[in-house]
């Protein structure tokens, strides 16, 4: 995660040196008498001359002697060699000076040892070939999943390639390891996965009959035990989980005998958003990261590195096409702080950690950066030490860094002596801000004439330790919205690189179960803390995101930014969820009371030792009505999806529901003293946005100086995830053009995101969707207008036992109006939704029996065939309808109350269409009309 770092904390400012009391002042001396004195004997001008010989000789002879010393004292090194790395090699190879090289011809000094990784997917490998490419050792693929029962005919679950792969390699004197790939999602499971890999080791005899037996022989291992975590099926388990399930396959294989090393293999991905928990702690020695790149881009605690998949499988002996190629890897790396001057806390350590950070309370505090780099009596190299800017910090040759102002940044280097490696320190002396960003009310909207996600996107890119996040009513409300069912929008905010969003009554537009699925394409969680499913569970519990590397409990969230901790919970409206919403074809939604539900996320977020809580009410949250009790509960500041103007009070409240119009800025200050105060800040308007795009277009133009004109990945892109790493142009001690480029960066990386999400909007309008065809079965037909009335009222009568007191036994009457018929043949989307009033919703409406009649009369509404065969005469003063809700303007404002709302009206039709057509695989017919009345001829 890019918003995981290494930080040094030292939050308690330096205690001042107050002046003692003055000393007091002596009294004046006796001035002697002075005594006469005789007159000084002339010299001659030869003894004059001598005199002044003998002090040039001894001027030039203290000159010499200076010079000589100073020649002695700088005939050392003063600075570190300019690294030499001998001649390029060929991709993932070794040159003459013993130095790796990537597939961009860059050395890679942090790697020591090369191997390769096999299972039976590389046939029968070769490995006296293996064995002269280079390979120093092989990680073997012994078996995937738990030990058979014998239950099952053929279920055993042994690698076919492990026992020749692991004699050879026995053979041949290469050292090794192996993995067994886990689908391991409870303890039971785990601890069966544990007995197969006992059983391949030769540790157990076989269970079973039909499994091989390996006790004869045992193997003996080099490198590890790896559990392969990586599977689909344990996305869904949380951190804590995982760690439990990986400590008890651990603990069985050592009751089963095993004596040797245990690791974890896993993407760079899963590392980063998943094992922050220290229950990951005893595997992090002999952690197995795979990342398929140039450079790893990880500064945790691991050992290994699977850095291709691609590697020529012919010049390893391996039959398949290719192999994967690792290095065990030794990199120059910081360990630690001591002697810190103040509070020295204990260093923080994150996996995820693009910089490292240490934090210093004011002026003249100081600590000691460590390193791993032995001393130079024990064969270690000289470090070199440096800073970026000596009026803010400086370090001496110990790693010792003093702060020198109160407040401001800087970078130290260290350095080893060869010039190999380099590693960088953020030194940050006072305060620390993280800006916060809010949307809200995007109403389906990625852009507009003024301003775009991606321009939002530049916000955060160029604004350090930013947080972007979305406070609700943002997923419907245009075509591509309604085209998606609102995966369009989750993916823009993914493009865009927000890091969480929270949704409300409006965003259940498309259901429950479309909306879970939806939040796997966000780059963040998502969040709804007190929405509850028909079972009672928070609708995104146990949701992944980015690429299902994210888990989420769907109530709160934290997100660390420059060594703080900012939780988050969302909440949405009680009243509209409860009695307005109807889900078609799913139970109807629970929403749990407001102030409870804060009590319990406040809770849960401080028993996890935040720095700062935000509540994000999602539009129709009465705000004011709950301030007091937040402000009790000790929330640090409130986020208002359907606000437009910040608020002061007993908490503040930042206004972030003005959709793309404005964007609404929040900073959070946190001081060296353990405090943290609210800066609300003026929101951000699309014009300013529009305006900074003539920035981002210089940066992108290369038309900066030195300034790099490369546009990188955004959040949104898991290989990458450097969002976090932005820069502040309104930090003093930043450079300003570095800011840019950040925020050019990620404004060009969400543009050309956002730009393929059109395009593939584009392709798939005109893509068929179903067949509609003719009835054989019968000679009428009813309208595609009167379907959609009828399908209108099925919807409202399947919802009855939810309509307000009072209404329960009254009739209820559908119109469908703004419709064109379909023409027989295939069916694209577009035509379906050109069918239908674009970006409505279906609702449950009360009005009066004169409204309703003068709409229906007007012609331009269509009720059911049935209902169309006589006149339309309602009972009573008040009726219901039910319907779109644009054509439902037509009663007048004022003339009509929403009683229930059904959602996206194309979702709600395109569903329908799909349960009658089998998923699209079978034609779409209208039903038999009646022989009298209206109706369609075949």
């Amino acid at each position: 995660m890019a918003e995981e770092r290494k930080v040094y904390r030292n939050p308690e400012r330096v205690a001042r040196t107050m002046p003692g009391p003055a000393a007091p002042t002596p009294p004046p001396k006796t001035q002697r008498p002075q005594r006469g004195r005789k007159p000084r004997r002339k010299r001659s001008r030869r003894q004059r001359s001598r005199l002044v010989l003998a002090l040039c000789l001894l001027c030039l002879l203290v000159v010499v002697g200076v010079c000589i010393v100073l020649t002695r004292c700088s005939s050392g090194p003063t600075g570190p060699e300019q690294a030499n790395f001998g001649t390029t090699a060929a991709a993932w190879q070794k040159n003459e000076l013993g130095y790796y090289f990537n597939s961009s011809g860059q050395a890679m000094p942090a790697a020591v040892l090369k191997g390769i990784d096999v299972s039976k997917f590389q046939g029968e490998v070769d490995w006296e070939k293996a064995k002269a490419a280079g390979i120093d050792f092989a990680i073997i693929r012994c078996g995937y999943g738990g030990e058979w029962d014998g239950q099952e005919a053929n279920w055993a679950q042994d690698d076919d390639q492990w026992r020749r792969n692991a004699d050879e390699c026995t053979r041949l004197g290469i050292p090794f390891g192996v993995y067994l790939y886990s689908y391991a999602t409870t303890v039971e499971e785990a601890r069966s996965e544990a007995d197969h890999v006992a059983r391949l080791l030769g540790l157990v005899a076989p269970p079973q009959e039909g499994l091989e037996d390996y006790t004869a022989s045992p193997y003996q291992l080099s490198y590890p035990v790896y559990y392969d975590l990586e599977d689909k099926s344990i996305s869904g388990i949380f951190p804590e989980e995982m760690a439990a399930i990986t400590q008890a396959f651990f603990d069985r294989l050592v009751e089963l005998g095993y004596t040797g090393e245990q690791g974890i293999y896993a993407s760079l991905n899963w590392v980063r958003a998943r094992f922050s928990d220290p229950a990951f702690d005893p595997w992090r020695e002999n952690l197995w990261i795979a990342r398929f790149s140039d450079s790893l881009g990880y500064t945790g605690t691991y050992d290994m590195w699977q850095c291709t998949y691609s590697a020529p499988g012919t010049d390893y002996g391996v039959q398949s096409e290719t192999v994967d190629v690792d290095f065990v890897m030794r990199p120059f790396a910081f360990t630690g702080i001591t002697e810190g001057l103040g509070k020295a806390a204990d260093p923080v350590l994150v996996n995820d950690t693009y910089q490292v950070e240490l934090h210093l309370d004011a002026k003249d505090a100081r600590a000691t950066l460590t390193t791993n780099q032995a001393s130079e009596e024990e064969g270690g190299q000289k470090v070199y030490w440096e800073t970026s800017d000596k009026n803010v910090a400086t370090v001496d040759k110990n790693g010792t860094v003093r702060a020198r102002t109160d407040s401001g940044e800087c970078t130290i280097t260290a350095t080893l002596a060869d010039g190999t490696e380099s590693i960088s320190c953020l030194v940050r002396i006072g305060d620390i801000t993280v800006p916060v960003f809010a949307t809200g009310q995007l109403a389906g909207q990625r852009s507009n004439d003024e301003a775009s996600l991606a321009d939002v996107a530049a916000l955060k890119g160029a604004a350090a330790d930013s947080i972007l996040l979305d406070a609700g009513g943002s997923l419907h409300g245009t075509l591509s919205a309604s085209l998606t069912g609102g995966m369009d929008m989750l993916s823009s905010f993914s493009a865009a690189g927000y890091d969480l969003q929270a949704f409300g009554a409006a965003d259940l537009a498309y259901g429950i179960e479309r909306l879970r699925s939806d939040a796997n394409m966000a780059s963040g969680p998502s969040l709804a803390a007190n929405l509850r499913d028909a079972e009672g569970s928070a609708i995104f519990y146990r949701s992944t995101s980015w690429n299902r590397n994210r888990i989420t409990n769907g109530m709160n969230y934290v997100v660390e930014r420059a060594g703080y901790k900012i939780g988050f919970f969302s909440l949405a409206d009680t009243v509209s969820v409860t009695e307005k919403i109807g889900l078609v074809n799913e139970e109807t939604p629970i929403a749990n009371d407001l102030a409870q539900t804060a009590s319990e996320q406040v809770a849960a977020l401080q028993a996890e030792g935040v720095d700062a809580i935000l509540c994000i009410a999602t539009p129709g949250v009465d705000v004011s009505a709950l301030q007091d009790t937040l402000a009790q509960l000790g929330v640090t500041a409130v986020i208002d999806g359907g606000a437009t103007e910040n608020q002061t009070g007993s908490v503040p409240v930042l206004a972030a529901g003005q959709g793309l119009n404005a964007v609404g800025r929040l900073n959070l200050v946190f001081t060296q003293g353990g405090n943290c105060r609210v800066e609300l800040t003026d929101a951000v308007s699309a014009e300013t946005l529009k305006a900074n795009r003539d920035i981002w277009n210089r940066y992108g133009s290369g038309d900066t100086g030195d300034a790099s004109s490369e546009a990188a990945a955004d959040a949104a892109n898991p290989e990458k995830d450097t969002a976090a790493d932005s820069a502040d142009p309104s930090t003093p001690t930043e450079g300003s053009q570095d800011a840019q480029q950040e925020g050019a960066d990620a404004y060009f990386a969400a543009a050309e995101a956002l730009a393929e999400l059109d395009a593939d909007d584009s392709s798939i309008l005109n893509t068929p969707l179903f067949t509609y065809a003719q009835n054989p079965d019968a000679d009428k037909t009813i309208s595609y207008a009167n379907y959609l009335a009828t399908l209108y009222e099925e919807i409202a009568e399947n919802d009855r036992e939810h309509w307000p007191e009072g209404w329960a036994e009254a009739e209820v009457t559908g119109v469908a109006g703004g419709v064109t018929e379909l023409e027989y043949g295939d069916i694209t989307r577009q035509a379906l939704i050109d069918s239908l009033p674009t970006t409505a919703r279906l609702v449950l409406v009360s009005t009066t029996a004169e409204a309703a009649q003068a709409l229906i009369d007007g012609g331009t509404v269509t009720r059911t065939y049935q209902a169309s065969l006589t006149g339309y005469e309602p009972e009573g003063e008040n009726v219901l309808l039910v319907g779109d809700t644009q054509t439902l303007t037509a009663l007048g404002e004022g003339n009509y109350t929403i009683l229930r709302d059904y959602g996206d009206l194309f979702w709600d039709v395109r569903m329908n269409i799909n349960d009658n057509t089998n998923n699209f695989t079978e034609n779409f017919v209208l039903p038999e009309a009646p022989s009298y009345g209206v109706g369609r001829n075949p």
